[in-house]
């Protein structure tokens, strides 16, 4: 027995000493990799944060060379220039004054090198360069191949500049801004455009490293990937789009970024940034081996102190060993017996000794412990939708046989009345995934199981595509009628709720109260038929069976029944039938003496119908009614006649929408939902090809081409129409300030909303609010800009 005992006490000794060793190891392992990710981050975070001040930099200096381009194109001899026939002695007056124009701004910018500017009806340049004109044409493909350039403005990639006639010439590297004359002007209606000659190591400077001890390099690409500005001058204008790295910075949608890749068979880490003004990306390049480096001493020293620790561990678990052991061995050996002495069922394996067996049995016991809590956990959405399925259905008949459950889930209900409420999000198609729609009904529903208890009881759970059934019961005796203003009061604030948390609308529908859990199913059958009326009665809507339903009679069937004709007619596309069929509908109405509120119900139910069979087609009715009740629009008519007119022409609406459907299934449904995003948009500064290719997930030409294919315009014409017609609108029905139109309609500088108003139409926004203003409006004296 002594040398058993001593075996477990070495065998215990070895083990704990593997025990300390791994976990000395293991945090010091852990140690040295959080602080090498933290250092990491950290340089990471400073490379990116340099990068963006170096954009920044390059950012401002390119916007200000922009806006001295866009000066000196305001410039009275430039106009003369492009826009007037000028005599030989006054056109060389006039192009010794652009000159001296071009001088100023190249002396008050130091990274200007020079100016060119070319019209194109004239075929005349004037530059600030002492070159010919023959020879600066030889040397300026860009002034054909702007001439055809879709925008309106390009920044060239670095190209070679002639400086001088000499026999050996003299090169400089250049960065080029090019722009229409007139500034907005499509390809072949522009008279002409100037060119802004950057100095490239000016611009290059710009990004240079911060330090001189700082490895890696930092270059600029263009969009197709060509070097704009690098080190290695040799470089420059060369594609390197090959690359993959290159590859996958060109392909990020985001505005900057950092990944690691080989770069010249190094591991590196590379940061980008991308310049809006030029369209281009900043790169900078961090070898790996750099980040590393730092490192490799605080290494040593971890793996020393381990190896230290390791001894002083050891040399400790042998001392304390010998110590605790043995009162720790007639515990192990008192609970091993007990064990043994209750188990229950056949050994499945022999044990060497106690505590083997004993920690063999502990480890069982936390297993199935844990499984069950994780099988428990998982199945409460299941075990709750049960209970919920079997409330809504007439299986059960008293709450004793779902009382276990409920008590597990932690739910109650009182044994009154009950009334059920059948929820749905509007619009489930603008949720990005179901996973999100998921989410949101389970939010949906625990605030809706809040609410209800703040006063009640009740139940909540999700059903399949975004729909909620919430089960509500109330203690007291009142009326059914009461108990319903209650539920729909809960179900006001569901709605809030989801307007304000999740920004979306939701429609609900709710059953009649009934009393006992045997009715229940009745409750939320009406509560399915509530909520089909969303059709009808629009979204953003509490349906209860008060809105949908009247007392049946013969005669309501009957004039019932005359609707499937029409809706027959509906999809046939059938109007002279149609037009016969409704006239004769009417006719029985006025005939039979039929009540106003029966009409108004028939008239709901015959649109449902050809709500129902358009949607068959795949037509979205919801988007032929109008957001407020149609119970209530059907309520301002007071003459048959006009009800009868609007029934027509409801479901005239229905014809044009299958006809539209069975005849354009071809068209292109992402240009239909920028067309709707642009009517909606219209007022944001920032809306461009750009955004709205970032919004549909589809690229900026394809979007394009789309546009122009279907369209038979351009984008930025289309907006334009639309915001104009959006402010002729706003000058005419209101009496706001001009830059407060110009705001409202999309444009943050007031001075170009009114140039190109007065473009479009002719007339300065004043001018056209005095000739378009309401007989008896009051003057508004503003000054125009």
């Amino acid at each position: 027995m002594k040398q058993l005992q001593n075996q477990r006490l070495a065998k215990a000794i070895t083990i704990l000493s593997v025990v300390l060793f791994l976990l000395v190891s293991s945090s010091i392992f852990l140690t040295y990799y959080l602080f090498t990710n933290q250092l990491k981050g950290q340089l990471a975070s400073t490379n990116m944060e340099l990068l963006r001040q170096l954009n920044d930099k390059l950012e401002l200096v390119l916007r200000q060379i922009d806006f001295s381009a866009v000066s000196l194109i305001a410039s009275e001899e430039v106009i003369h220039f492009y826009d007037r026939e000028l005599g030989d002695a006054e056109s060389l007056n006039n192009e010794v004054r652009i000159s001296n124009n071009i001088y100023n701004v190249i002396n008050s910018n130091r990274y200007i090198l020079s100016i060119d500017m070319y019209s194109y009806p004239k075929q005349k340049l004037v530059t600030g360069n002492d070159l010919t004109e023959q020879e600066l044409m030889q040397n300026y493909q860009w002034i054909a191949e702007f001439q055809q350039f879709e925008g309106y403005m390009d920044w060239m990639t670095t190209r070679r500049l002639t400086l001088n006639r000499a026999e050996d010439p003299i090169f400089r590297n250049v960065v080029t801004l090019v722009r229409t004359y007139p500034l907005i002007h499509k390809p072949g209606a522009r008279k002409g455009a100037i060119a802004v000659n950057l100095k490239e190591e000016m611009l290059y400077d710009l990004i240079r490293n911060a330090t001189a001890e700082e490895k890696g390099q930092t270059f600029i690409i263009d969009g197709d990937g060509v070097v704009v500005l690098h080190a290695d001058k040799s470089k420059l204008g060369k594609d390197i789009s090959e690359f993959p790295y290159i590859r996958r910075i060109l392909d990020e949608n985001g505005a900057e970024g950092a990944f690691s890749a080989d770069v010249e068979q190094t591991k590196s880490t590379l940061f980008y940034a991308r310049t809006k003004q030029a369209d281009w990306k900043i790169v900078h390049v961090m070898p790996e081996a750099e980040l590393i480096r730092p490192l490799s001493i605080i290494r040593k020293g971890l793996i020393l102190l381990a190896v230290v620790l390791f001894l002083v561990a050891t040399a400790s678990a042998t001392v304390v060993g010998r110590w605790t052991f043995k009162p720790v061995n007639r515990f192990i050996q008192a609970m091993t017996n007990h064990l043994k002495k209750d188990a229950r069922g056949p050994a499945f394996r022999k044990y060497s000794d106690e505590f083997q067996y004993f920690e063999s049995t502990v480890q069982h016991i936390l297993e199935d412990r844990n499984l069950l809590n994780k099988q428990f956990n998982e199945s409460k959405p299941m075990i709750k939708w049960q209970l919920l399925k079997e409330l809504l259905t007439s299986r059960r008949k008293s709450a004793t046989a779902l009382q276990p459950y409920m008590d597990m889930l932690g739910l109650s209900l009182h044994g009154g009345h009950f009334v059920v409420m059948s929820v749905e999000f509007d619009n489930k198609n603008e949720i990005p995934t179901p996973r999100d729609l998921q989410l949101y009904s389970y939010a949906l529903c625990n605030v809706a199981e809040e609410l209800m208890n703040a006063e009640s009881k009740g139940i909540a759970a999700e059903m399949d595509n975004g729909k909620c059934v919430v089960v509500m019961s109330f203690e007291d005796e009142g009326d059914g009628e009461r108990h319903a203003m209650r539920a729909e009061a809960v179900a006001d604030l569901m709605k809030d709720f989801a307007r304000e948390y999740f920004n979306r609308t939701i429609t609900i529908g709710i059953g009649n109260a009934v009393s006992g859990l045997g009715d229940i199913h009745q409750s939320y059958k009406q509560s399915l038929d509530a909520l089909g009326y969303k059709l009808v009665l629009g979204g953003n809507s509490i349906i209860t069976m008060e809105d949908i339903t009247n007392e049946p009679s013969p005669q309501y069937y009957r004039l019932f029944g005359m609707t499937d004709g029409m809706v027959q007619s509906v999809k046939l596309l059938d109007r002279d039938k149609l037009r016969q069929q409704v006239a004769k509908w009417f006719e029985a109405f006025s005939d039979n003496n039929v009540r106003p509120e029966m009409i108004r119900q028939l008239i709901v139910q015959c649109l449902m119908k050809a709500a129902t069979a358009a949607a068959e087609i795949g037509v979205d009715p919801s988007e032929l009614f109008p957001e407020e009740g149609m119970y209530e629009m059907l309520g301002g008519y007071e003459q048959l006649e006009q009800l009868e007119r609007f029934t027509m022409e409801a479901l005239e609406r229905y014809m044009a929408s299958i006809q539209a459907k069975r005849s354009g299934r071809e068209k292109n449904d992402v240009i239909d939902k920028v067309l709707r995003y642009l009517e909606q948009h219209y007022m944001r500064s920032d809306l461009s090809l750009n955004l709205l290719a970032s919004e549909f997930h589809i690229s900026v030409s394809h979007l394009s081409k789309l546009f122009k294919e279907q369209e038979e315009c351009n984008f930025i014409d289309y907006l334009m129409d639309i915001r104009m017609n959006r402010a002729k609108a706003l000058l005419t029905d209101s009496e706001a300030m001009i830059k407060d139109i110009a705001e409202q309609v999309g444009y943050t500088n007031v001075n170009s909303f009114v140039r190109l108003f007065k473009k479009t139409t002719g007339l300065t926004p004043t001018e056209f609010r005095q000739r378009n203003k309401p007989a008896g409006q009051s003057d508004v004296s503003e000054v125009e800009l």
